[in-house]
């Protein structure tokens, strides 16, 4: 999930509990790296204008006037006053750097694809535009975009620079083409995308049950949670393990479940040959989809999921009907209201359960996808840069004022305004781990003003206020964090092995196998024979995913 586009679907509390702390990129593909990232090249084709400063947060000696386009969210709002044009961050922008943006237009964001499309086939482009995976890859084919090696080199902050190879580079490299940089990537957390078991520890408590370290474990927890009768009604009330109709996602989602069984449903993992093979049609996920059956046909998930979305499974959580589901870090911010309404509720983010001796990995998406690109011919390219640079040191760095430029008092997404946005992909993780060595030492004095807000918080909580109970189970000692912590400092990650862009197969068929997978899971789920499994993955084959497994063995082949 994007929280950039699913933001109305959480609460304004929740916003403001985690300061967007989930801000996450969707499951988008990128351009295709077929080199290293990008380095310093005297030989690009753009240079920096003579007049710019070195300096990568300086200010213009002369003005200077930017052309763009961009989306608008739905949801947008501004204060009374205010616009796109007209706000925080365009002010900044001129008050800072000494660069005014200029919008040729805006649109909708389900509509901003098509307009661009017509944009980059007329030739009609603006100096600065965001644009996606495949629109890159056109765009440089085209020559339509400037090699923005050179000014990145040169222009980018040691702060952009740290946060642009957080995820090990790969994200620059989907960027880089025939060793050259032609796109700034927006840069987003994967690792925020891992999934970690929630679980109502109090029910644990009442029913004298452990908490789950073995996929056994999440089995009978699940049917204790239906027959033991954890909220104390005398009614057959509850659920066993939340799932939601999509079977995958951010919440109520089963890639945590399929992980247990070293399934990697819906990315790319390499196979015992070397070779990329997509993690849906591997006979790991055909065990895990087996006990799944199992758990259904015994009652222990909702005999309904498959008409129930994310946020119908969790009106089961705050209602008290369900104690336990696979989800993002951030998922607790949507279990506030209920823990203000039931103060004895509680709720913890434990490690992925295993189904055998070997630690369960936790898969984690490729999660770029937009790029900020700048029209061949642009008079100043390095722009583009010091506006990345500028929104990542306001938004995350050394002077970050995140209630100027994240999220204001009232709740206003502000972020939402920056022409260049972006976050880095270590940035909550790190802040958890801060936050606690502060707490530990009873000394926030280094951290940065995001982190002092959460560290604030859970001191409040501590001191009794209930609201920021939500802040201890993310960013506290215990909280989901130190889980995904775990995972990292123990090498118990899976990454999406494939990050380019999208090949023709799956721009050609990959609706049709979603929607093959989504068919297939589900009628095995409630019981249909576990060997359609075998019949789904000879269909994945035929219909399109033999062409692409094919496409993107040729495109590792190629790097």
């Amino acid at each position: 999930m994007n929280l950039k586009q699913g933001i109305s679907a959480i609460t304004a509390s929740a916003l403001l509990l985690s300061l967007l702390s989930a801000c996450s990129g969707d499951n988008g593909g990128s351009p295709s790296g077929e080199s290293s990232p990008a380095a310093s090249s005297p030989n690009a084709s753009a240079s920096a204008s003579a007049s710019a400063p070195a300096d990568p947060l300086g200010k213009y000696e002369s003005p200077i006037r930017v052309s763009a386009v961009r989306a608008i969210s739905e949801g947008m709002k501004f204060n009374e006053g205010e616009s796109i044009d007209n706000n925080v961050w365009s002010r900044a922008y001129e008050s800072e750097l000494g660069i005014a943006v200029d919008y040729l237009w805006t649109a909708p964001a389900a509509q901003y694809d098509q307009k661009l499309n017509i944009a980059i086939a007329t030739d009609d482009l603006p100096d600065i535009m965001p644009v996606n995976a495949s629109q890159l890859k056109r765009l440089v084919q085209d020559g339509q975009v400037e090699d923005l090696t050179a000014v990145y080199e040169q222009y980018g902050s040691d702060f952009t620079k740290k946060i642009m190879n957080e995820d090990g580079g790969n994200a620059l490299k989907s960027a880089t083409f025939d060793g050259k940089l032609y796109a700034l990537p927006s840069m987003s957390s994967g690792l925020g995308q891992t999934h970690v078991l929630w679980v109502r520890t109090d029910w644990l408590e009442k029913l004298g049950l452990p908490e789950p370290k073995t996929i056994d474990d999440v089995v009978a927890t699940a049917e204790a949670f239906v027959a033991r009768d954890p909220d104390g009604n005398s009614k057959a009330d509850t659920y066993g393990l939340g799932i939601n109709k999509d079977i995958f996602g951010f919440y109520a989602g089963m890639e945590g479940f399929f992980n247990g069984f070293h399934a990697y449903p819906n990315i790319w993992v390499k196979d015992e040959a070397g070779k990329l093979a997509y993690g849906s049609v591997r006979p790991e996920t055909k065990a895990a989809l087996a006990k799944l059956q199992e758990m259904y046909k015994n009652g222990w998930l909702d005999k309904e999921f498959g008409t129930k979305d994310a946020s119908k499974v969790n009106e089961s959580a705050t209602s008290g009907k369900l104690g336990l589901f696979y989800g993002f870090f951030w998922n607790v911010g949507w279990l506030q209201d209920a823990k203000n309404a039931n103060p004895d509720m509680q709720w913890k983010a434990l490690p992925l359960p295993s189904a055998d001796d070997q630690p369960a990995k936790a898969q984690v998406p490729f999660a770029i996808s937009k790029y900020y690109v700048v029209k061949k011919g642009a008079k100043n390219p390095e722009a583009a840069v010091k506006l990345l640079n500028f929104g990542l040191e306001k938004l995350w760095g050394a002077s970050a004022q995140p209630d100027v430029y994240n999220v204001d008092g009232n709740g206003l997404a502000l972020f939402d305004y920056a022409l260049l946005y972006g976050e880095a992909p270590r940035k909550n993780l790190d802040a958890h781990l801060h936050v606690v060595q502060a707490l530990d030492a009873n000394d926030p004095s280094k951290l940065n003003a995001e982190e002092k807000g959460y560290y604030d918080n859970i001191v409040a909580y501590r001191g009794g206020d209930n609201s920021l109970w939500g802040n201890e189970r993310m960013y506290g000692e215990e909280g989901s964090l130190a889980a995904i912590n775990g995972y990292e400092t123990n090498g118990f990650l899976m990454d999406d092995a494939y990050f380019g862009a999208p090949t023709q197969g799956m721009t050609d068929n990959n609706a049709t196998l979603q929607k093959l997978q989504l068919q297939a899971f589900t009628r095995i789920i409630m019981g249909g024979s576990i060997d359609e499994f075998d019949d789904f993955a000879a269909q994945w084959n035929d219909l399109g995913g033999g062409t692409i497994t094919g496409e993107v063995n040729e495109w590792q082949a190629s790097r």
